[in-house]
């Protein structure tokens, strides 16, 4: 069943909502669209942009839960992925980080070839990154993501409760909103 504008209002308990969240991303991206990234990004422009956010900034959560920005761009290397995780993180009003994040896609673009499963496993991720001079430029910016990110219970995730208080109407599709 999708997901209401009412259901948002009325849940209180920000995990709570969280899981809803997800529950409806997980309608509106089931596991089959995972199979061809074509099919996968495609589907974004056809659901709500705050679950299009949400989806976007996931696996940028995960990276920065569990490692670093070299770390995420190692195992996200394209290019669409790196637009819709900056979509999600500007629709969901986390500026500062959207600009980091910004600022890092910069410096790894011409990179991200190299990043492709298997290309820089001749050693190891983080030698690479010295290597290239890019683990220098771009550590700072993970103190500053680890930092904001510890300022909410859910770490990045939590933006995205912030942003279905605030525009629940963002997270619902048109059949949900009548």
């Amino acid at each position: 069943m999708a997901l209401t504008i009412e259901t948002i209002r009325a849940t209180s308990d920000d995990e709570k909502l969280l899981d809803l969240l997800f529950e409806e991303a997980r309608r509106l991206l089931p596991d089959e669209l995972f199979e061809d990234t074509d099919t996968y990004y495609n589907s974004f422009e056809t659901i709500p942009r705050g679950i299009r956010a949400l989806a976007g900034i996931y696996p940028f959560s995960v990276s920065m839960q569990m490692d670093d920005l070299v770390w995420h761009f190692s195992n996200h290397s394209d290019e669409r992925h790196i637009r819709e995780t900056l979509y999600g993180l500007r629709e969901l009003e986390m500026i500062g980080i959207a600009d980091l994040f910004e600022k890092a896609s910069i410096i790894m673009r011409p990179y991200l070839s190299d990043l492709r499963p298997g290309r820089f496993r001749d050693q190891p991720l983080y030698d690479w990154a010295e290597a290239k001079g890019i683990r220098d430029q771009i550590a700072p910016w993970n103190e500053l993501i680890w930092a904001e990110q510890s300022l909410v219970p859910t770490g990045l995730l939590g933006f995205a409760v912030r942003y279905a208080r605030k525009y629940p109407e963002h997270l619902v599709g048109d059949e949900a909103q009548q």
